[in-house]
């Protein structure tokens, strides 16, 4: 098969997905992919991969050979020189080395990165990133990831977490976040805010279609069902999301006024199942950030989906 391939890896919260990538055009040629069991044991999270990784290989009628490398993507926090995912809070590891396990398993090279940053480099290179050198990417779901690329490039910062959007605080005297501290953005605008929003609600009396399909004692709820419930017009989810999209909007408008980019690019569940969300959270931005940016601010919706995760850690091994 013509052209350079890589495997990138999307290891997340809840499922391991792995594709074979042209590294040239970003064409998918075969995928695999498992749910993600909460486990701490090395050995068994390696060998989950591994088998997503041949899974992708096999559907693409491929074998390791046949590509230059594997890229790998996780949700935490991560080492990247050493390829070691540091900590996981939604998948239960930390400490975890990814990188050469699966390196001297495939006899490949392999390069693991944050999930936000690959999902960023694929949609620089392929998606609504391209022709753009300065831009923020922000990710909506269960929490709120970002990424920030100057001249082209990923900026990581000094200790290579720079972009958490999600943990800018609006608040400090307000809501504990997933991450310990109190008031952060991540708290009041995501999915998971969302749902802790319309739960309180229900426990209170309102009446609401989302009763049935919403987890009352972990405040599960998915993006498509709030989608769903918004075009019923039901007037909780649609406050509730108001709401959070009107913090988001908060944010946004900070990082214009603060790093003045040319394009902010919006993805993850939230935004792909709800243009209400999105609508709401470009509004209040453009709002509250200063006037000149604020017009010439580009906002676009992500474009490759669930497979930027996958099209960026591909993208990873060319640094390889």
């Amino acid at each position: 098969m013509a052209g350079r391939y890589a495997v990138g890896v999307d290891f997340g919260g809840t499922k391991i997905l792995a594709a074979v990538v042209n590294l040239e055009t970003g064409r998918l040629v075969g995928t695999g992919k498992k749910k993600t069991r909460q486990v701490h044991e090395q050995e068994d999270v390696i060998k989950r991969i591994a088998s997503v990784v041949d899974e992708s290989l096999a559907e693409a009628g491929m074998t390791a050979r046949d590509i230059e490398g594997i890229g790998i993507g996780a949700a935490g926090q991560v080492n990247r020189e050493k390829g070691v995912l540091v900590f996981a809070a939604n998948i239960g590891v930390s400490d975890l080395p990814l990188a050469q396990p699966l390196a001297q398993m495939f006899q490949l090279p392999c390069a693991l990165g944050n999930d936000v940053e690959i999902a960023t480099l694929g949609e620089v290179q392929f998606g609504a990133g391209r022709r753009c050198d300065s831009l923020v990417c922000v990710f909506v779901g269960t929490g709120i990831g970002s990424c920030i690329v100057h001249d082209g490039t990923i900026y990581r910062g000094a200790s290579g977490s720079a972009g958490e959007i999600g943990h800018v605080v609006i608040d400090p005297f307000g809501r504990q976040c997933g991450c310990g501290a109190f008031g952060c953005l991540e708290a009041y605008a995501s999915r998971t805010a969302i749902a802790k929003h319309i739960v309180a609600e229900l426990k209170r009396g309102a009446d609401s279609m989302i009763r049935d399909r919403i987890d009352m004692t972990k405040g599960i709820l998915r993006s498509k069902a709030i989608s769903d419930a918004i075009e019923a017009g039901d007037d909780l989810v649609k406050s509730a999301v108001s709401q959070a999209a009107q913090f988001l909007g908060l944010g946004l408008a900070s990082v214009i006024n603060f790093y003045n980019p040319q394009r902010i690019i919006l993805g993850g569940g939230m935004i792909e199942a709800s243009e209400y969300y999105f609508h709401h959270a470009v509004k209040h931005a453009r709002q509250r950030a200063l006037r000149v940016p604020a017009r010439k601010i580009e906002f676009v919706k992500a474009e490759l989906g669930d497979y930027a995760g996958v099209i960026g850690a591909a993208l990873l091994v060319k640094g390889k």
